[in-house]
């Protein structure tokens, strides 16, 4: 009997190790909505809370799989709250008429701050941040603040629902979808000036380019080889990071030209 029990707790962790190796080893890619409506749940089931819902074409970057379903990073409508109490006010809009000091962004002052879905500690749990992230603020409700979802923020949609070929990549400053993935590996080539862009959101990119087109990329590579181009003209050459159709383009660096 105590060999038995020793072979069953042998194969039951060799089945929770075997989950976890193919979970670090899932490759993140963005997906299509493939239908109008589609909801997008707390968890992986049907009867979890829905967060809010996409509209078909729009893009989704995937980053698990479980059974049947995505996990993805939340979209920019969805409804996120952070506790006033956890954040310290670091941009104020002094010449809106009805409130001279609401706060447009702010910074985290805790470390592992949860991210919730509605205004209450009871919500449910969407993301979590750390310490010196920079949120933008949406609305000021009660003692929270309504934010944009950080990068952090995560809900689940029907994989049927999700149409995994379809990416898009950055070329000649045009969106273009393809079907092909292997394209992706083609580099970009972008001109402009390099400038800081501090810690936020997603804490990756920690500068921007803005070209002579004023169109922005956050860019991710060495940052003290960015550091010491800060302000000058320079030519880079990297490949876009999905999902692109962000409010700005994110770059991975492999080239830095200054061009002065």
């Amino acid at each position: 009997m105590l060999k038995i029990r020793i072979t069953f707790i042998f194969l039951l962790f060799c089945f929770v190790l075997s989950g976890v190796s193919v979970a670090d080893n899932f490759a993140i890619f963005t997906g299509q909505i493939n239908t109008s409506g589609i909801n997008v749940r707390v968890d992986s089931s049907v009867g979890a809370e829905v967060i809010c819902t996409l509209a078909k074409g729009e893009l989704v970057e995937v980053v698990r799989e479980a059974y049947d379903w995505y996990k993805i990073r939340l979209p920019k409508t969805a409804p996120a709250y952070i506790k006033k109490s956890l954040l310290e006010c670091n941009n104020v809009d002094a010449n809106f008429a009805s409130s001279p000091e609401k706060c447009l962004s702010a910074k985290v002052i805790k470390d592992r701050v949860n991210i919730r879905l509605r205004p209450t500690e009871s919500a449910w749990i969407l993301g979590k941040v750390d310490k010196a992230t920079v949120v933008d603020i949406v609305a000021d409700e009660e003692g929270w603040y309504k934010i944009h979802p950080v990068y952090q923020s995560y809900g689940w949609v029907n994989k049927k629902f999700v149409n995994k070929e379809a990416v898009v990549f950055m070329k000649q400053n045009s969106l273009v979808k393809i079907t092909d993935t292997s394209r992706l590996n083609e580099q970009l080539v972008i001109a402009g000036k390099v400038s800081p862009y501090g810690i936020v959101l997603w804490r990756k990119a920690t500068h921007k380019l803005i070209t002579a087109e004023n169109k922005i990329y956050l860019l991710i590579g060495d940052r003290k080889s960015l550091d010491s181009l800060n302000y000058r003209k320079v030519k880079l050459t990297g490949k876009l990071i999905c999902p692109p159709l962000n409010k700005y383009p994110i770059m991975q660096i492999e080239i830095i030209e200054a061009l002065n």
